[in-house]
């Protein structure tokens, strides 16, 4: 089941961003749809698997879109861990705080693969207000995203029938 979870997120989160990214919407190409992924995973509430499917997840964005081969799939792997560990405590709290949390998983993403291409290729490394506003998003999306998933679509759906029907 985890393994079935897994390659349905990440092939998700690739076409995602291949799809935003290649249509120039500015917004929705800015999300991290791999960290989502990661998080979907977490959710579980299996280390392993999160840990597992953020680095290989991580790997296939560095494959798509990263020069730094191996920077996303660690960084993803750390924050799939660390969002495990939280995730029993986040998701009973509301899509507020899932969408807090993963935007600070955001920032944290990118502050590690930043790092790392500072240390390993020594690029120039500047956390700017369009990075802050791109891990925002994420969280943002990711919360509604959360908040859609635990809706009680079927009663709304019931309640507005009975609605009409009187």
């Amino acid at each position: 089941m985890k393994s079935i979870r897994f390659l349905i997120s990440t092939a998700a989160a690739a076409a995602a961003t291949w799809l935003f990214g290649t249509s120039r919407v500015p917004g929705l190409a800015a999300i991290d749809w791999f960290l989502l992924a990661v998080a979907y995973q977490a959710a579980s509430g299996s280390f392993a698997a999160a840990t597992l499917g953020g680095a290989a997840a991580g790997l296939l964005e560095d494959i798509l879109v990263h020069p730094l081969k191996g920077a996303n799939a660690f960084a993803k792997a750390l924050v799939g861990y660390i969002l495990t560990a939280i995730s029993l405590r986040v998701v009973f709290a509301g899509a507020l705080v899932v969408a807090i949390s993963l935007a600070v998983a955001a920032l944290l993403n990118t502050l590690i693969v930043g790092g790392l291409g500072r240390l390993l290729l020594g690029t120039p490394f500047f956390l700017g207000f369009s990075d802050l506003g791109r891990c925002g998003l994420t969280g943002g999306i990711g919360g509604i995203l959360y908040w859609a998933w635990r809706f009680p679509w079927k009663e709304e759906w019931r309640r507005r029938q009975r609605q009409r029907l009187r």
